[in-house]
């Protein structure tokens, strides 16, 4: 029962990062997604470290997990700005939100049990993605470049997700501060490499930025480490969906009551999907 209330918790903290992401690029001239993501991966960082209590037991058996995390989160952010860059955000959103798959499928090689409800809820929250996030205004126009970019984001994202379950399959509860510490190292180095190489103005945009980025940088941790508590506990094909639809749920309702943001018929439609799936996923 804990499990499922963490679960059900992990949305709410992750609509603080969208507010802080929101705040930031309203509150910023020129906002600089690539150090607000470099700072966030640093804070994140400092709070693994100041949360281990400096009571860390480190094994060689962590390093590859770790690496592989540390790596495929910086991809996932360097990706998915890129992808922007030379294509459409409602197109680039739609296909990393279905990077989903990447873990679920994993449970399901692992012998997690797959039933028609259950087919059923993917099908309608795959469908529920497109539905919001695509326009149908034929502007989507395909370039390679975009297509390269966002199969990074793609499988950056989802193998971030695979690289914690077999993490926790393979050492249990153990060292997953210290999981988290290595990774956060290798994904702030490589992600101020890439903002050193492509900005301009740093110093007077770290002002601007730090304020939403100590949030958005906190919550990130609590919910990698939220994450890290539930996942071998609940089943793949469970959590994954579950908590992409309740994002996506509250993403909606933070846009439509604080933002007072207007969506299209296909995107209340697609929204009403992700309730359904929920309910189906969780049967």
């Amino acid at each position: 029962m804990l499990h499922y209330l963490i679960l059900f918790a992990l949305p709410f903290v992750s609509i603080i990062q969208s507010i802080a992401q929101k705040q930031y690029n309203l509150k910023s001239k020129n906002p600089n997604a690539g150090l607000f993501s470099a700072v966030t991966s640093l804070i994140a960082l400092f709070f693994f470290v100041i949360t281990s209590g400096f009571k860390l037991s480190f094994t060689l058996k962590l390093i590859p997990y770790a690496l592989v995390f540390g790596v495929c989160y910086a991809s996932a952010w360097v990706g998915t700005l890129e992808a922007v860059r030379h294509g459409t955000i409602t197109l680039t959103n739609m296909i990393i939100s279905c990077s989903l798959v990447i873990p679920t499928a994993y449970g399901i090689i692992r012998g997690e049990t797959v039933t028609a409800v259950t087919v059923v809820g993917m099908a309608l929250l795959f469908g529920s993605i497109a539905l919001v996030n695509l326009k149908f205004d034929q502007k989507n126009a395909f370039s390679v470049k975009w297509f390269i970019w966002v199969m990074i984001a793609f499988f950056g994202n989802g193998l971030c997700s695979a690289s914690q379950n077999m993490h926790k399959i393979h050492l249990g509860d153990s060292y997953g501060h210290e999981f988290m510490i290595i990774a956060l190292i290798c994904a702030t180095i490589l992600l101020f490499a890439y903002v050193l190489l492509t900005s301009k103005n740093l110093k007077a945009e770290i002002r601007v930025c730090l304020p939403y980025t100590l949030l958005n940088g906190t919550t990130n941790a609590c919910l990698n480490l939220l994450m890290l508590v539930i996942i071998g506990n609940l089943p793949n094909i469970v959590l994954y969906p579950t908590f992409s639809a309740l994002s996506m749920l509250f993403s909606f309702l933070l846009g439509f009551i604080v933002y007072k943001e207007r969506f299209t018929v296909y995107q209340y439609v697609g929204y009403a999907m992700g309730v359904a799936s929920i309910v189906l996923l969780n049967l």
